[in-house]
Parts: C-alpha cells; structure tokens; sequence
C-alpha cells in the first residue's frame, strides 16, 4: 500500500498559502486563510481517491464543510484551486526531499553503498508521495502551468540525485561522470514510475518486490558508474 501524505487524511498543514499561484487572492482574515487551506486540502484527498480532476467545486466544498462562495472568494475555477493545490504540494515535497539529501553520509561509506543509499533516498521520497504525485502528473499532460512547476520538481530531485553521487567521481570510470550520473537517475526513475503508477495507469504498477528493485537498481547503477572506458576500437584497413 503506497503511503499518504498529510494532506490526503485531512490533517492541516498549520501554515498559510503564499502565493502559490498568482491567481489566488490574498485572504483578508484568518478564518479565510484557514478555510481555503480546508479546500486545498479536500482537493487533495479528492484527487487520490479518483486519480482525476472528476469532482466539482460543490465536492471540494463538502469535503471541507465551507461554502462554494469562500472558494470562490480566492480563485475564479476549479483548475486555478487544482494548480494552487499543486504548488504548495510540490513546495512540501521540496522542504522533504532537501531535508532527505541533507543527511550526511555515514564514515567509511563506500561507492556502492552510497550509490545504495541515494537510490533509497530518491526512492522512498517518492514512494512516500506517490499517492499525491500520481493525478497531478495525470493532469500535467493537458495543463501546461502543472507540467511546467512538476517538471521542475524532477529538474531539482535529478540534481539532488547526481550531487549526492558527485561527490565520489573519482571512483565513477565513464569518461564523463555527469553525464553517466544522469543517466542513472533517468533509469533509477523510469523504473520508480512505473511501479508506482507515476503518470501512467496503475495496471502495471506493483510488479516485482520493492526490495528486490531498489537492490537491483542499486546493483546496475554501480556497474555502470564504475566500468572503466572501453579501449577505442581499431579501425578496419
């Protein structure tokens, strides 16, 4: 079962929407602020209970016992709630995943136990969110403002990714590291995605014992990061 994030079981963040989305409207008292974060919140716990955006307003307001009108008070549509949504998820799953890189890597690690403990790193972070993530990179696929902001997330978990590993290139034989660390993390994720169900339909998710994929993973990337350059081949006469 793929955990849920805070949101998802209705516990409050306790901190306000800061100009998440630019079509938001700033709350003028406190009951407003705490109110549309009840919104947000029922959008998020809509949203991975249908995988879609296939709930209206009037759910939204029911889920978070306020009234239409407040919602409309601070956004003009559902797809503006939906976005405003998105970017204070995406704001939290950045807090999480700078904090996760943070941690400084134990004494003695070698290559392949770091390179064991990124891929965990990067895994179980996704793992965690997945339930979130998943819709909103449904819905990434026809609203550009939501490609463009989860882009962006994977831009920074890449690079949180491939520093993490830089710091040991002196062991990593591929004649160019970055590249090569790249890469990995396109593989490392391409396989996460599709196990949990990341912007695709949950029919092949779950296939193979998590353990035994992030061991494997583990296991390719090594390989591939410390294999020496090939000798360049002789040119036939």
């Amino acid at each position: 079962m793929i955990p849920v994030s805070p949101a998802v079981t209705g516990v409050p963040y306790g901190r306000p929407v800061e100009s998440v989305n630019a079509r938001v409207r700033e709350p003028k008292q406190e009951r407003s602020r705490l109110s549309f974060d009840k919104a947000l919140d029922a959008v998020i716990a809509l949203l991975v209970e249908h995988r879609s955006d296939s709930f209206t307003l009037a759910d939204v307001a029911q889920r978070a016992g306020v009234s239409t009108g407040s919602i409309y008070g601070r956004v003009s549509s559902k797809d503006d709630l939906i976005r405003t949504a998105h970017a204070r998820e995406m704001e939290r799953i950045a807090e999480e995943q700078r904090a996760a890189f943070a941690t400084e890597p134990p004494a003695g690690e070698t290559f392949g136990e770091a390179v064991e403990r990124v891929i965990g790193t990067a895994a179980e972070l996704l793992r965690r969110n997945a339930a979130v993530l998943g819709p909103f990179m449904l819905l990434a696929n026809t609203d550009p403002q939501i490609a463009e902001l989860g882009g962006a997330a994977h831009a920074e978990l890449r690079d949180a990714f491939v520093d993490a590993l830089a710091q040991r290139e002196d062991e990593i034989g591929h004649p160019d590291p970055h590249r090569a660390l790249e890469w990995s993390f396109t593989v490392v994720y391409s396989v996460l995605a599709r196990w949990l169900a990341l912007g695709s339909t949950q029919q092949a998710s779950g296939e193979g014992e998590w353990s035994d994929i992030l061991a494997d993973l583990a296991r390719m990337v090594l390989a591939f990061l410390t294999q020496p350059e090939p000798a360049p081949r002789k040119r036939r006469r």
